[in-house]
């Protein structure tokens, strides 16, 4: 006789995204950056620049006007529909550094500044490992080698709690950011990857600030120029 079907269990997402709405899609030409092409998602939000992705990211998602770019801890970037997105996050209470970024909202600080989307608009691709796993794949590459490092297991242990990540920016520039374990019961591979790429994002602020900054000086120089009109270049 046959059993009935039980409902199956339920979950419900505990996650906490990175997200904004997307109010165009538009293609780009291809680059040093996106050989095989890019395409630029416009945030329904004029605070924030347009997100470049890789041709194939949007093959992957299918990106539509109206739905979500989202950002996940560990710096995973995917595209949800609107009601899929509604349906299943709401806004949270923010960490100390997004308050900071709401009251230069709420204060109406309009001038030209870092956000945090131009951050990670600028990353296009990021990579994770150990220091066991970057010393192991040297020393496997020296294995033609007569005089090649011999490594014992006293010595692989402390690399195995030491992870990095490299930020590729649109640029073709590298950024890294590390995380280093003290006491080896805590190491936990995910947490090890969300630090490390926070050390690496956190480099990010001074170097678009920079750019930023020279921009602007560049322009003040032009208006202050005999002879050229004041007005907005």
């Amino acid at each position: 006789m046959e059993q009935p079907q039980a409902e199956m269990p339920r979950y419900q997402c505990h996650k906490q995204v990175w997200a904004l709405p997307i109010r165009e899609v538009r293609q780009s030409p291809a680059s040093t950056v996106f050989p095989g092409g890019s395409w630029e998602l416009v945030p329904g939000d004029d605070r924030y620049a347009p997100i470049t992705v890789s041709h194939e990211w949007y093959l992957k998602h299918s990106p539509q006007p109206g739905g979500y770019y989202v950002v996940y801890a560990d710096g995973y970037k995917s595209y949800s529909p609107a009601s899929a997105f509604e349906e299943g996050y709401t806004p949270v209470s923010v960490e100390p550094k997004a308050s900071i970024e709401q009251e230069i909202q709420a204060k109406g600080l309009t001038a030209p500044r870092v956000t945090p989307a131009d951050i990670e608009a600028e990353v296009v691709r990021e990579f994770y490992f150990t220091a066991f796993e970057g010393v192991d794949g040297a020393v496997a590459a020296m294995s033609s080698n007569s005089e090649a490092m011999v490594l014992v297991d006293a010595d692989l242990a402390p690399l195995r709690l030491l992870t990095f990540c490299i930020l590729a920016l649109r640029n073709g520039f590298t950024v890294t950011g590390e995380s280093a374990c003290a006491s080896p019961e805590n190491f936990d591979p995910e947490i090890g990857r969300k630090v490390a790429r926070q050390a690496a994002r956190d480099k990010l602020w001074p170097l678009l600030g920079f750019r930023l900054r020279d921009q602007l000086h560049a322009r003040e120089r032009l208006v202050a120029m005999p002879g050229v009109a004041h007005q907005q270049v």
